[in-house]
């Protein structure tokens, strides 16, 4: 298929049809891209030509739907103009997101703030874009149901997509490779250098020696966006946070942290664990819609002895919880309270269990709220921190409270 007069073929685009093509036995596919690198644009190419070749059908995954069409619809829609697979405006059904093709292919875009998305979907093609930004369940339940799994992310933190990457399917793509970049751009990603580093001309690993660094901040822009490589998401809340294998043999179980969640956001319950003065975070549930919440409890047999605190927000369910036979304590809240526990855990030695995939999400994902001018508000956004809401009431109630043991040691 020939391209059109304005969305032409770059090298990142052959660079990403090439890797596919030559490894027919890999079913997923990971797209690393920094700043202007032409991944998203070129995977929608390569997207619609599978689907005028062929009949398919085919996904496009991101975290919200209101982002997308903002985003990735207004490029498909651009490129699709362009290349004529769309002549006229109604033949992109906007309520629904969807674009049926006269040969009975069709594309549709979903977003993961969308109730139950993913549930009995098979496509021939997903593609998940900004994969960094969405959980790791809804992602396997999309991409164990595809033929093929096209995946890109912006390298600003690690995330649970590099389970996904061997040398087969990887792909890490940089301005470079795209070479209609407009030059003012080109000179924005280049002065991330400048501003961040003594010499900026030295090999890589002279480069970003600490001696040669003028700006953590600067630097930490050239590594994401101008080399395509895993950086430090800014004003990460639980940075300090590292992950261990097992909880230690001589750990023991001192809480639980429960956090609601209903619809969009997931319900958590977290084991908190002690020992040798460190505290240990353990995935037990993080899903939405858990209706029944005490018999989920029973099937995953929580420790009717060992205390839940839990959020007071939803004290009927507490109720239900207690009368079941559980330690449920409603978590002390009040001004300033958010702050408040987060510096108690920030003070911690605090672990989570590489089995706690969430629970890492959030870690790498949870970060200080800005206000416009991107100064901090020195309050966590709400985003990404449910299991962590959980585990922060244990420490914020039984630190307030005086009747308590410290910590409960």
């Amino acid at each position: 298929m020939e391209s059109g007069n304005k969305y032409k073929y770059t090298q990142a685009y052959f660079k990403i049809r090439d890797l596919i093509l030559n490894n027919p036995d890999e079913d997923v596919f990971v797209i690393c891209g920094g700043q202007g690198a032409s991944k998203t644009v070129s995977i929608i190419q390569l997207i619609i030509q599978a689907l005028v070749s062929s009949e398919k059908e085919a996904t496009i995954l991101s975290s919200e739907l209101s982002k997308m069409k903002r985003t990735v619809i207004r490029d498909y829609k651009k490129i699709s103009k362009d290349w004529g697979t769309i002549q006229y405006e109604s033949d992109f059904n906007r309520s629904e997101s969807k674009h049926e093709y006269s040969n009975d292919s069709y594309l549709d875009f979903l977003g993961a703030d969308v109730n139950d998305v993913g549930k009995g979907f098979r496509r021939d093609i997903i593609y998940i874009n900004e994969a960094d930004k969405l959980d790791i369940d809804t992602a396997v339940q999309f991409i164990s149901r595809a033929k093929l799994t096209i995946i890109d992310y912006n390298p600003d933190k690690p995330f649970w997509g590099f389970d996904y990457i061997n040398e087969n399917n990887f792909l890490t793509l940089t301005f470079e490779d795209n070479e209609y970049l407009p030059p003012s751009e080109v000179k924005s990603i280049l002065d991330y250098k400048v501003k961040g580093f003594i010499n900026p001309s030295l090999e890589f690993k002279q480069l970003f020696d600490e001696k040669n660094i003028k700006s953590k901040y600067w630097s930490n822009k050239w590594k994401v966006y101008g080399c395509g490589l895993v950086g430090k998401l800014e004003g990460v809340v639980f940075e300090h946070i590292q992950i261990i294998d097992e909880i230690p043999e001589n750990a023991e179980l001192k809480a639980y942290g429960l956090d609601y969640g209903w619809s969009n956001d997931p319900t958590a319950l977290t084991e908190i664990w002690y020992a040798d003065n460190a505290w240990y975070l353990n995935e037990v549930i993080y899903e939405t819609r858990v209706e029944d919440v005490p018999a989920r409890f029973k099937r995953e047999n929580i420790n009717q002895f060992v205390p839940i605190f839990a959020d007071t927000n939803e004290g009927r369910t507490n109720e239900l919880l207690r009368t079941a036979g559980y330690r449920v304590r409603d978590a002390k809240k009040g001004p300033d309270s958010v702050s408040f526990g987060v510096s108690i855990m920030q003070s911690l030695n605090l672990f989570i269990t590489r089995r706690s995939t969430n629970i890492i999400f959030e870690r790498d994902n949870y970060i200080w709220d800005t206000d416009k001018s991107g100064n901090s508000l020195n309050k966590p956004r709400k985003k990404h921190g449910h299991a962590f809401d959980g585990a922060r009431y244990k420490f914020q109630t039984e630190w307030s409270d005086p009747e308590a043991p410290r910590f409960a040691f």
